[in-house]
């Protein structure tokens, strides 16, 4: 797991990227595969789930995911639509605590959102297409609609090797 030092400041959240390593995954999955989308195995994904929710501290019902969908769409996370099986978008945004929402990538980039001053956090999906076509701008302006009044900070995880 990697965090980022200027959101480990923040008491308020929980926080971390999490690699490939260490999942229930096997074969071409052999990984902590937690895409619902994917051809591996559900009792795998679930048990991956399961492992990162405890990781968290938060019940695996409180972790939010998205279906990414290569887009600009943001999604606000709120008491009416938590209990919407699958959240198509990009990225998410919540002020609820004791919830948990995240990312999944490979290559494309994920960044962690959070507003101090109103105590939002969100997450990106950041793959070309959805930065070309204003991911990023649209998740700021989504936190900016739920309070204008923001200080946010972001912190960029790992994604593809420079090799590559």
């Amino acid at each position: 797991m990697f965090y980022s030092k200027n959101l480990k400041k923040f008491k308020q959240i929980n926080h971390c990227f999490f690699t490939k390593k260490g999942g229930f995954s096997k074969g071409i999955y052999r990984s902590l595969n937690c895409g619902k989308g994917s051809n591996d195995n559900k009792k795998n994904i679930s048990k991956n789930l399961a492992l990162i929710s405890k990781k968290l501290n938060v019940s695996k019902k409180k972790l939010f995911l998205m279906h990414q969908t290569h887009s600009n769409k943001v999604i606000v996370l709120n008491k009416k639509n938590t209990n919407t099986k699958l959240i198509k978008s990009d990225a998410i945004i919540t002020k609820i605590r004791k919830m948990a929402v995240g990312v999944l990538t490979a290559d494309c980039v994920p960044i962690i959102l959070y507003d101090a001053n109103n105590q939002i956090i969100g997450c990106i999906h950041a793959g070309w297409k959805g930065a070309v076509s204003g991911i990023i701008e649209n998740t700021l302006i989504k936190f900016k609609s739920l309070n204008r009044k923001n200080k946010i900070f972001a912190c960029i995880g790992p994604c593809i090797g420079k090799k590559s």
